[in-house]
């Protein structure tokens, strides 16, 4: 640019300013950081995000008259309290559960799943809450027949459950260890009740059921007349030939001491019952569940310790880490203090809302900077005109009429700016300043 030239206007220096004192650019500009602003809100709550808890939770049970079922009853009233409906699937068994578990299909969030039938190739998506519950071995035969060893109900009819249930697939891993073909033995699919009456009725010879203590059938053979309960003389050697196996005593009347039930003390070995759920299970109803499973299993019993259950010792599936949480530390704070659904209001906050107050605190203390900066740089950008110009009118450079007439562009375009009044004075200042060098000028 010559001396003489008049500095040039861009359209966009030169463009009716908008709003706010604010031109088309500037405006575009703080369009541009507030659409950057709400992505990366955005972006936050997608790392972050969790959807609320359901208020219904679809849990496999196994068969009405059995334990499993009868612990579900009691996790559907504690977590009732809290407002969560628990809808209870009956089920065949333990086998099917895990079936339900592994079909997303199924609608099934969570299940009680007997030892021992976890197959590490196929328990991908599914975690452990915890052991609950002891399940024992229970062989019950006529009181007639003497047992010495496990193989000798090889010789029995034997209700052992349905084909492809957890009481058939372990009674069948008991025959194979003892070198039998389970197919050229009489196993009978019966289970439950229907195994009790079988045997009360002399249909079977024995009953091989697995079961925890408050199971119907467990109950009722043994307090029947004419059936014994097996203690089993090898307990050990089968802990050791099935690790998911623990050795247990039952002693003399432990489970009715007025009725004297059982009638000998026994030996049996047992397996563990774990509450098994998908592992995208919310992590409020995680806790819900475990208040529940304490509530139901920590008191003692006629097989555990109290406070022995829940438990994540020894699982067969890998832990949830809510549920390795809440056994460290217990429920969370929130849930301590605060009902169901006051967690689920502040939970939806916190992913709601912190990343509003992370991105939005900064933007506005950010905001009036930006602004104030952008007001301000359309008036002291032409301070650096006004220096060319009072430079040149000190050193004699220049014609009078071409600075004269560089000073009156300057002028004009600041009086065509629409100044926010906050900042006139600042205008009003560089006006003053542009009559100083005029002045100056007119005076050489």
């Amino acid at each position: 640019m010559k001396d003489d030239d008049p500095p040039h206007a861009s359209t966009s220096e030169t463009a009716a300013p908008m709003g706010l004192g604010l031109t088309g650019r500037e405006r575009l500009i703080a369009a541009g950081i507030f659409a950057i602003a709400g992505l990366l809100v955005i972006a936050l709550i997608a790392a972050f995000w969790q959807p609320g808890p359901p208020s219904r939770v679809i849990m496999s049970t196994g068969a009405e008259d059995g334990a499993y079922h009868a612990f579900a009853q009691r996790y559907r009233a504690a977590l009732a309290r809290a407002g969560v409906e628990l809808v209870l699937q009956p089920s065949a068994g333990a086998v099917q559960n895990l079936e339900r578990l592994r079909d997303p299909a199924s609608g099934v969030s969570v299940a009680l799943v007997q030892g021992g039938l976890a197959d590490p190739e196929a328990i991908g998506g599914l975690v452990s809450l915890g052991a609950v519950a002891y399940e024992p071995v229970w062989v019950f035969h006529r009181a007639g027949i003497r047992l010495e060893r496990f193989g000798d109900l090889a010789r029995l009819r034997v209700a052992a459950g349905a084909p492809g249930s957890g009481t058939r697939l372990l009674a069948e891993q008991f025959y194979q260890r003892h070198g039998i073909d389970p197919a050229g033995t009489s196993l009978l699919p019966l289970s439950g009740l229907k195994a009790a009456d079988a045997l009360e009725r002399g249909e079977v010879d024995a009953a091989f059921i697995v079961s925890a203590p408050e199971g119907a059938a467990v109950r009722r053979l043994l307090a029947a007349e004419g059936v014994d309960l097996w203690s089993m003389r090898h307990a050990d050697a089968y802990v050791r030939q099935f690790p998911v196996l623990t050795r247990i005593e039952i002693p003399e009347g432990a489970a009715d001491l007025r009725s004297n039930l059982p009638r000998r003390s026994a030996t049996l070995v047992s397996v563990k019952a774990n509450l098994v759920a998908r592992e995208q299970l919310h992590p409020v109803l995680v806790d819900l569940l475990l208040d529940a499973a304490r509530e139901v299993h920590s008191g003692g019993g006629v097989i555990q310790r109290p406070g022995e259950f829940p438990s994540l010792d020894a699982s067969e599936y890998p832990a949830s880490a809510e549920a390795e949480r809440y056994y460290k530390r217990g429920p969370s704070a929130l849930r301590r203090y605060l009902p169901f659904w006051a967690v689920v209001w502040i939970e939806r906050f916190i992913f709601f809302g912190l990343p509003l107050l992370a991105v939005g605190i900064p933007l506005a203390r950010l905001t009036p900077a930006v602004y104030r900066w952008a007001i301000r740089r359309r008036i002291y950008r032409w301070y650096d005109q006004l220096v060319l110009v009072e430079r040149a009118v000190a050193a004699g450079h220049g014609s009078r009429d071409a600075l004269l007439a560089r000073l009156a562009q300057i002028e004009a375009r600041i009086n065509r700016q629409r100044i926010p009044p906050a900042y006139g004075s600042e205008a009003y200042t560089l006006r003053t300043h542009i009559e100083l060098v005029r002045r100056r000028l007119e005076d050489r």
